[in-house]
């Protein structure tokens, strides 16, 4: 049987249709499809590429800060921080306990007389003043009561002084205030200010707390009562 031209023509439209619909799902539409998906990866990278600069600068900016930081508290520990040694007035924790029982209350006496001499600044007339208190007798104690090791992680002796009066000029006043702040080898904390009188002499009540971290890598271990001990040098840190 003898076909006529256009079902030839038809058969080949159908076939070179399939042949497209083929090309299309198996090659371009996938390759299609990936190339869009390889332009938006590189966008995407592209945008993170841009972030790395300003990245890299909140790094460096956060490196200067770590590092102002540890500067700012070396000053801090080696201006604020008690000498491990009696005669720079500070205390040897390392030597052992009936050492100690010894050297704290000394140690208490050069505190009290760096205390004494912080009171006059300023200029002002002290009226009342502090009193740090006496270390215990006890060697199996005196560490752990007075300089709160080992339940703080490092020595540290922390005393709320209770109430000073002074007498002087609003300036003198505010000086003597100020001064706290600087006192060597101690943190001093100052609050409840209260004003009373005539200007210009006014007198001033006001509260006082001294924080002293003990310097020093060792600690010396506990004791029983009644057994000196000769062996100095447990573990225990303070600021350096």
């Amino acid at each position: 049987m003898k076909l006529s031209p256009l079902p030839i023509y038809l058969l080949g439209i159908v076939f070179a249709i399939c042949a497209l619909l083929y090309a299309f799902m198996v090659h371009w539409s996938p390759n299609t499809t990936e190339a869009q998906y390889q332009r938006e990866l590189k966008a995407k990278l592209d945008s993170e590429a841009a972030k790395m600069p300003q990245a890299q600068r909140r790094v460096e900016t956060a490196q200067r800060k770590v590092e102002e930081i540890g500067a700012d508290w070396r000053r801090i520990a080696l201006r604020h921080t008690v000498p491990a040694s009696l005669e720079r007035g500070g205390i040897d924790l390392s030597k052992d306990r009936w050492s100690l029982t010894v050297d704290a209350p000394r140690f208490r006496d050069n505190m009290q007389r760096a205390v004494n001499a912080q009171l006059k600044r300023g200029g002002v007339i002290v009226e009342s003043g502090p009193t740090i208190p006496f270390p215990p007798s006890a060697a199996p104690s005196i560490v752990e009561q007075y300089f709160n090791f080992p339940a703080l992680k490092f020595p540290v002796v922390m005393f709320d002084l209770g109430e000073i009066r002074v007498r002087g000029t609003l300036q003198q006043i505010t000086n003597h205030l100020k001064a706290w702040r600087d006192m060597p080898n101690y943190l001093a904390v100052t609050d409840g200010l209260a004003l009373s009188g005539t200007s210009p002499t006014l007198s001033a009540t006001y509260n006082l707390s001294i924080v002293g971290y003990i310097n020093g890598t060792r600690i010396s271990p506990p004791v029983q009562e009644g057994t000196p001990s000769a062996t100095p040098g447990a573990a225990g840190a303070g600021p350096q």
